[in-house]
């Protein structure tokens, strides 16, 4: 496949008139919302700007008042730090969602849990790729966000996972980390080959999508939904791809992925045949021995993915 240039990504504001803010419905669904049962002290930022500047002890923060961005912040003086991106929701689960602890447990890194703030959009939305929505360009700022906690937390390594949606999210703001490593479990890769009601629920409450040809400019233009445009063919982090064998994400995301970046040596394949006919990921436990054994402090990974 030839190299593609990515994309503007989107800025906030709706092209092409296709897209209104007045279309997007049910916006903050506050319902949901439990901080507290994380029992971690909550800093609350007006702004990313705010957040940027403020204060970064351990603990809960939300950035933002409509769509707020919440993250676990936990730094332990490692030099190895572990983003963790969740999967899609249960139906009406407690939000935010900070998963991945037990599989990031190892080694005592430091930890960064993001939720995905798309969820907000409505009761019906369950996953978002962490790509945002109108008035919360998630792609654009997230990596200035990530950047200031993993400074903060020092350290020398970076860790980027996630299964499913989660996987998505994980390779995409991995790029912007020269030499981190991404590990995502059975990822989309490009989001038009994912379930397409899915796609309708996303586009339709958070983009106001209304019709097939409104659904697809949010796609094409509205975010980076096509990993194979993002990376362009190439490679500036690691990344160690898991994946099911027996899942249709072999077909749709994996193939054609690996297909866009060539021949390299950044990146290497983990691959079961054993967790499970379709879209299932390994147990918590091999997950975790996946995640620990690229986070032991004797590892390189230049030495590993050479």
């Amino acid at each position: 496949m030839e190299s593609e240039t990515l994309q503007p990504q989107y800025t906030g504001v709706p092209k092409k008139g296709k897209c209104r803010a007045d279309k997007v419905k049910g916006v903050f669904t506050e319902s949901r919302r439990d901080v507290g049962r994380y029992k971690q002290k909550l800093r609350v930022h007006d702004s990313v700007s705010h957040f940027l500047g403020g204060d970064l002890a351990p603990g809960v923060h939300s950035i933002g008042l409509d769509l707020p961005l919440d993250l676990l912040y936990m730094p332990n003086g490692s030099k190895t730090t572990v983003v963790s991106f969740h999967a899609a929701a249960r139906p009406q689960s407690p939000l935010p969602i900070f998963a991945g602890g037990n599989v990031a447990a190892d080694h005592g890194v430091n930890r960064i849990h993001i939720s995905d703030p798309g969820l907000y959009c409505s009761d019906n939305v369950r996953i978002a790729w962490f790509a945002g929505a109108l008035g919360l360009p998630l792609q654009t700022f997230l990596p200035s966000v990530l950047a200031h906690l993993i400074e903060h937390a020092g350290g020398e390594r970076t860790v980027f996972w996630g299964p499913s949606a989660g996987g998505f999210a994980a390779l995409y703001y991995s790029k912007f980390f020269p030499n981190s490593l991404a590990i995502p479990v059975n990822p989309q890769t490009i989001l038009a080959n994912f379930g397409y009601q899915n796609q309708r629920i996303y586009t339709h409450a958070a983009f106001g999508a209304q019709t097939p040809d409104e659904h697809d400019s949010v796609l094409r233009e509205n975010i980076c939904s096509d990993l194979r445009i993002h990376y362009g063919g190439n490679l500036p982090n690691y990344v160690l791809y898991v994946q099911n064998l027996l899942d249709t994400h072999v077909e749709l995301h994996m193939e054609p992925f690996l297909e866009s970046l060539g021949q390299t040596t950044r990146i290497r394949t983990h691959l079961g045949a054993e967790w499970g006919v379709g879209h299932v990921a390994p147990t918590v436990e091999e997950l975790r021995n996946i995640v620990s054994s690229m986070t032991a402090p004797n590892v390189e990974w230049a030495t590993y993915f050479a």
